[in-house]
């Protein structure tokens, strides 16, 4: 189901108000885990390296408000906000918030036209923090050695978030005109304020000082079952500045 209502207050100023609803049938669950596909993440491999069924079910709705101005006196601007809800169900039937239930979105793009062919432009992003489950730590902490990757406690299932994420850039542009054609030179610099990303946390293993193996709490080699190992979540994030030039030719 979909529904919207636009207002135009003016022919350079509109606003447009948008619902959602929408229901899914027969999404892939995992037989192994019990976990439908949309709550697994990026922690579901290759498919066909497991059995599926086709029994999961969920929804997803929400809002967004949407508002653009078209250029006037040099200036222009676009902006959205959505309020976003995604769910889905296991083999247990229930309802959880889905890999992508970040919930909150919202997006603005402003341009401003200086004098002697010159432009400048800023854009900002946000994103609510996306659920993931925690893991289960004594069955990460046996089977860390054979496997390399922690083990996830689906009880807790997309009980947890990551922070939530913001971007600002910030473009110039430089005009040249001649009779037939014209250069365009631009500076774009991506995620000014750098902002991170956080990422999703791993299960490991302490190392060692000489980063060439895992501390143990007997000093001796990590067993097989991890017994004598010191587990620890590692978080980490990633979020740089990305400046660019260029130019586009135009005959």
């Amino acid at each position: 189901m979909f529904w919207a209502h636009s207002i135009l207050f003016k022919s350079s100023l509109r606003f447009t108000l948008e619902g959602i609803y929408k229901k899914h049938n027969n999404y892939p669950v995992s037989e192994l885990t019990g976990v439908s596909l949309a709550n697994s993440g990026n922690d579901y491999g290759s498919i066909g390296s497991e059995k599926l069924l086709s029994i999961g079910k969920g929804e997803t709705y929400g809002v967004e408000l949407y508002v653009q101005q078209k250029l006037i006196d040099r200036l222009f601007y676009v902006a959205s906000y959505s309020y976003i809800r995604s769910k889905f169900s296991g083999l247990d039937g229930i309802l959880f918030p889905s890999s992508w239930d970040t919930r909150h979105l919202f997006s603005t793009t402003v341009g401003y036209k200086l004098p002697k062919q010159w432009d400048i432009g800023i854009k900002y992003r946000f994103a609510g923090g996306a659920p993931y489950t925690p893991f289960d730590m004594g069955l990460s902490r046996q089977n860390y050695v054979t496997r390399g990757t922690g083990e996830l406690d689906y009880s807790q299932l997309n009980s947890l978030r990551l922070s939530a994420y913001s971007q600002l850039d910030l473009r110039i542009d430089k005009r040249i005109n001649f009779r037939n054609t014209s250069l365009n030179l631009y500076l774009d610099l991506q995620n000014i304020l750098m902002q991170e990303d956080q990422n999703n946390p791993k299960f490991t293993f302490e190392r060692n000082e000489q980063n060439d193996g895992f501390r143990t709490t007997d000093g001796e080699e990590l067993q097989s079952d991890g017994s004598n190992g010191i587990p620890f979540i590692l978080n980490t994030s990633s979020g740089n500045l990305l400046p660019s030039i260029g130019f586009s030719f135009e005959f």
